[in-house]
């Protein structure tokens, strides 16, 4: 599966530009393991916790951002956030037993979560803040 190209995604804002450009790395890298011959579960795993952990990260500062700007769809936009952290939570449960399968999952979750999220919700306050300048 080809790779997510984080320009596609941009939202001319440096700091969630820059936060977007590392999660579709994180993304990226799960892809590649998923993808080798040789899948190895303690790769995958570790990737898996580098986007957990940056997933949260970033969230923590988008909300902030977000709240900067006085956005009116912030708590919409953090109902989401939690709904998509619980699901990579469920990936990452279910990882640990089935390996492979599930990290062909996330993957899929992971590229549809990063163009649908980032292009439409994220796309929404990047619009509220262009206008407020």
């Amino acid at each position: 599966m080809a790779v997510i190209d984080p320009r596609l995604l941009y939202l001319d804002i440096p700091e969630m530009d820059h936060d977007h450009e590392q999660l579709v790395a994180i993304a990226n890298r799960i892809s590649g393991i998923v993808e080798q011959p040789d899948y190895r579960q303690k790769d995958f795993a570790a990737e898996l916790r580098a986007l957990k952990e940056y997933t949260i990260d970033h969230f923590a500062r988008e909300e902030a951002y977000m709240a900067r700007i006085a956005y009116p769809g912030l708590s919409a936009h953090k109902l989401q956030h939690a709904k998509i952290m619980e699901a990579l939570a469920a990936l990452a449960a279910e990882g640990a037993t089935r390996g492979a399968k599930i990290a062909l999952s996330l993957r899929l979750f992971t590229q549809v979560w990063l163009y649908e999220h980032i292009s439409g919700a994220d796309g929404e306050y990047a619009k509220f803040a262009k206008g407020r300048t």
